[in-house]
């Protein structure tokens, strides 16, 4: 495998383990347990590789069935995660287009100016991001309301795009600052 081919995977493997994570994060009690079921997997299985120090990686069998899982092929998966357009054999659409989403947020993206630092695979994982809020909110909020939706999640894959820079050129993070400690009374004791 090249190390294109090695960064593509890697690509498809944290995309799809962060959506999991926001699908589940937004689902009732058990929702995980259903989804590993659901999924063939086994929920120790399923939840090490949502950890956050996973020792399990998503294999592509694992892959094929996440995209069984939310209605797509496995070519509109990778597709997806890596930001490129719906292979032209699918059926279904990859996400939907700007066209296709209510009122609202239509007008905010169709007129949202992004930061030019911000990549178009980010914008098109922030795209999916508003989808997804909308999905689960089930509200078409004001304009205003999504602007504010749609430049909280652009800060944020900035600052993840900020977070890899600085990782990649070795710099790593600042260590966090000393935590402070104040000390109590001892508790007196009943007699």
């Amino acid at each position: 495998m090249t190390q294109d081919e090695h960064q593509r995977v890697q690509q498809i493997k944290e995309y799809v383990l962060a959506r999991l994570r926001d699908e589940l994060a937004c689902g009732p009690r058990g929702a995980q347990a259903q989804l590993a079921k659901k999924l063939g997997v086994s929920g120790a299985h399923l939840s090490n590789m949502l950890s956050h120090k996973p020792t399990r990686q998503p294999g592509e069998d694992f892959r094929r069935k996440v995209a069984a899982h939310w209605g797509v092929s496995y070519g509109q998966l990778e597709s997806i995660a890596l930001g490129e357009e719906a292979p032209s054999s699918t059926s279904k659409p990859v996400s939907w287009r700007t066209e296709d989403a209510p009122p609202n947020l239509a007008l905010a993206l169709g007129g949202y100016a992004w930061m030019t630092e911000l990549p178009n695979e980010l914008r098109a994982v922030v795209r999916e991001q508003a989808r997804q809020h909308l999905r689960f909110g089930g509200l078409d909020y004001s304009q205003d309301e999504w602007q504010r939706i749609l430049t909280g999640l652009e800060r944020e894959a900035l600052a993840l795009l900020a977070r890899r820079n600085r990782t990649s050129s070795g710099s790593g993070s600042p260590p966090p600052p000393a935590a402070t400690r104040t000390t109590r009374a001892p508790r007196a004791r009943k007699g």
